[in-house]
C-alpha cells in the first residue's frame, strides 16, 4: 500500500515534469513558427463558457489577453492562468479595456460548464472559449498554436503538450506582443499597460 506522502510526492514530481515538458515544447514550437511575425491572430467562431456563440468581432474595442491550454491542465496552465488574473487586478481601472481568455486545446473535456466551473476558481474576469474540433482548429491555426495529446494522467484525464506563451491582441484584432508565463504579475501588467 502506498502512503499519502508517497502519492503526494509522486504527484508533485509528475506535475513539475509535466510543466517543464509543456514549457519546453511550447518554446520549441514558438521558435520554429516565428511567433513574432505578422501572421498571428485572425477570425474565429467559438462558444464561451456561458454557452454563447462568440466571434473575434465580439471583442473589438478591447484588448485580448489570450492563452491556449485546457481547464484541467496540471502543468503550465496552472501558472499562466492565475498570472493573467493577477495582472488584470494589477491594472486596476485600466483592466476594463482588456478581456483575458483561455482558448481550449481539448474540446472533449472543456465543455462550457466544465470551463466555467474551473475558471471561476481562478479569476472572475477569465473567459473560457471552446467549440467543435473544426472551430478550434481554425483558431489554433490563426494563432500558430501547436499541441499534442501525450496520454492520460493517473486519474485517466487527458494530458496535452501545448505552447505556453500569452498573447496580447489589440482592440482591432492585430497582434501586439507575446509574454512568457514566468513574469511577475506587476511586470505583465506594466507590459500590457504600455499598449492600452
Amino acid at each position: 500500500m502506498v502512503g499519502i506522502g508517497a502519492v503526494s510526492m509522486r504527484s508533485a514530481i509528475f506535475g513539475f515534469l509535466a510543466a517543464l515538458l509543456l514549457t519546453v515544447n511550447g518554446a520549441m514550437a514558438a521558435e520554429s513558427d516565428d511567433p513574432l511575425g505578422d501572421n498571428i491572430g485572425g477570425p474565429f467562431s467559438l462558444v464561451d463558457h456561458n454557452g454563447n456563440a462568440v466571434t473575434d468581432e465580439d471583442f473589438r474595442g478591447r484588448h485580448l489577453l489570450v492563452f491556449f491550454g485546457y481547464a484541467n491542465c496540471p502543468g503550465i496552465c496552472s501558472a499562466a492562468l492565475p498570472l493573467m488574473g493577477q495582472a488584470v487586478d494589477a491594472l486596476g481601472d485600466e483592466a476594463d479595456q482588456l478581456q483575458p481568455v483561455l482558448i481550449t486545446v481539448d474540446p472533449k473535456w472543456d465543455t462550457p460548464p466544465e470551463m466555467k466551473r474551473a475558471l471561476a476558481k481562478i479569476h472572475p474576469r477569465l473567459l473560457g472559449l471552446t467549440g467543435t474540433s473544426e472551430q478550434l482548429a481554425r483558431a489554433h491555426a490563426a494563432y500558430q498554436v501547436k499541441f499534442e495529446l501525450l496520454g492520460e494522467d493517473w486519474n485517466g484525464d487527458p494530458m496535452y503538450s501545448h505552447g505556453s506563451y500569452i498573447y496580447l491582441m489589440g482592440p482591432d484584432g492585430t497582434f501586439e506582443t507575446l509574454m512568457p508565463p514566468i513574469l511577475a504579475p506587476e511586470k505583465m501588467a506594466e507590459i500590457i499597460g504600455n499598449y492600452l
